[in-house]
């Protein structure tokens, strides 16, 4: 039969466990500081806890055994009676040790599946809080990037209007330009074929005039001859004749002087209106020249603006 454990066994045995409990507590306390490493403490803690058990009872029973042997020697009776009461007694301790021990390692079990219910919690809360964190920060990204495009849309429309507004002045420009030179060059002509006209007028006139000329000579020289002639038929003799005839000659001769002087003063007047006419038509293309404007190049047109850097997402890890 086993004999009955001590007070000081049981004492120690309470302590013992107490002690653990100390020290699977204090597991729980670091495993909140490192989960990973809070597992495998807590496991081998209750397999401490266990072997600390098993071993207490092994030295529970030699304490037991020694102590039956010193009963039986002094009191076999005795021993036998309260062999009994403390069989029943032990037995009763150790329902309780291992009622204490399964609770102990219910907490155990229990403090474990919290503390990893917190930590997952824990977990969970901070990558909502990321995930959260990065929604706003590509957000924020979001809405520069738009600013910048919106922007940069801005930007290149203003100065594709710019250059379409350049290049439809310079194409007026170029239009005008082109009627001006047009008008110029019509002008011109107009000027050329207006002296055309004087100076074949003119020469016209002066073709005329020359006609007229030898004409009229040769109607003074048929006169000077007719007049020398009835002269000589007179039959006269003597130095009054040969004056009579000279002075016919003479008058020819001045007739067609003055004739010559007249068709030279004709020609001069000619060329006075025809040097007029040139002046003229120097002076008609010189304004007509005077209203043309400058012949416009193309025009500088605006760079376009430079496509903006965006800004990248960030994914959250």
């Amino acid at each position: 039969m086993c004999e009955p454990i001590s007070a000081a066994a049981t004492a120690t045995y309470i302590v013992g466990g107490i002690t653990t409990a100390a020290s699977v507590g204090m597991g729980i306390y670091s495993a909140q500081q490192q989960s990973a490493q809070a597992a495998a403490s807590m496991e081998m803690q209750y397999q401490n806890a266990q072997a600390g058990i098993q071993m207490q009872n092994r030295s529970q029973a030699q304490q037991v055994a020694q102590q039956r042997a010193q009963m039986q020697m002094q009191q076999q009776q005795a021993q036998m009676q309260m062999q009994q009461s403390m069989q029943q007694n032990f037995q009763n301790q150790m329902m309780q040790q291992r009622q204490q021990a399964d609770g102990l390692a219910q907490q155990q079990r229990l403090a474990y599946d919290q503390q990893r219910l917190n930590l997952q919690q824990t977990q969970s809360a901070q990558r909502l809080q990321v995930e959260q964190a990065a929604e706003g920060r590509n957000l924020q990204i979001q809405q520069l990037n738009n600013a910048l495009k919106d922007k940069y849309t801005q930007q290149r429309e203003a100065v594709k209007r710019e250059r379409n507004m350049l290049m439809q002045q310079n194409q007026t420009d170029r239009r005008v330009y082109q009627d001006q030179r047009e008008t110029a060059t019509k002008q011109s002509i107009a000027n050329a074929e207006a002296a055309n006209r004087v100076y074949l007028g003119e020469q016209s006139q002066l073709s005329e005039k020359r006609k007229e000329a030898a004409f009229k000579a040769q109607t003074i020289l048929a006169k000077s001859i007719g007049a020398k002639g009835s002269i000589l038929a007179t039959g006269r003799t003597g130095q009054s004749v040969g004056l009579l005839a000279l002075d016919t000659e003479r008058q020819a001769g001045r007739d067609v002087a003055a004739t010559e002087a007249m068709l030279k003063a004709d020609y001069d007047t000619a060329l006075i209106n025809m040097d007029n006419a040139f002046q003229q038509n120097l002076e008609g293309n010189r304004q007509a020249e005077s209203k043309v404007g400058f012949n416009p190049e193309m025009p500088y047109l605006p760079q376009m603006p430079e496509v903006p850097n965006f800004v990248g997402f960030e994914i959250p890890t």
